[in-house]
């Protein structure tokens, strides 16, 4: 691939292998020699898998390289970001005017309000969700609570009601028995 590769570039001045100073042409004309240079399909077919990932990362850092070298804003974006100094040559002047820099800190507190909202609407369905969870959990107790007692008061009422109990086993087993599509005759006693 590379005869005399970098040991890891820095910036993406080093990936393509420009000038800082370089206009959009020698970018365009360095990403095409690196993309050839780079792109996996070059690689000898007997190459490893670890070969092949790492000419596509490579090849994928080359191409986000002149995506954002391409572009005079992003390029003006990452040199600023970079502290990059550009020459007199390049498309623009490097200085930043008092409406970019009020542009960019109106971005970077719209950006921090988002974040805010974000957070505290996440905070809130947080909230709510546990106070529903508890709700349910507390509504289930009151069922479990409502089910033994009913429990206990018919357990009372077969102990101090024998009758009742063998009254609800008749009925029971008389259910059991019966055609559930044809009412069974009533029975007298």
């Amino acid at each position: 691939m590379e005869s005399n590769p970098k040991a890891n570039p820095t910036t993406l001045y080093e990936i393509l292998g420009v000038e800082k100073s370089a206009s959009a042409d020698e970018i365009r004309r360095a990403y095409r020699a690196k993309a050839l240079e780079t792109h996996p399909d070059k690689l000898d077919p007997a190459a490893s898998p670890e070969e092949k990932q790492a000419s596509e990362a490579r090849f994928h850092e080359v191409h986000g390289a002149f995506e954002v070298l391409r572009d005079v804003y992003k390029r003006r974006a990452y040199d600023v970001q970079h502290g990059i100094r550009p020459g007199r040559d390049t498309q623009w002047t490097g200085e930043l005017s008092e409406e970019q820099i009020r542009r960019m800190k109106d971005r970077e507190e719209w950006a921090r309000k988002q974040r805010d909202q974000f957070e505290e609407r996440i905070r809130n369905i947080r909230a709510r969700a546990g106070a529903e969870r508890e709700e349910m959990r507390k509504r289930e107790r009151e069922a479990a609570e409502y089910r033994l007692m009913v429990e206990r008061m018919l357990a009372e009422l077969y102990r101090k009601n024998p009758e009742w109990a063998e009254r609800k086993e008749k009925q029971q087993q008389r259910t059991a028995g019966a055609n559930p599509t044809h009412p069974s005759p009533p029975v007298t006693s």
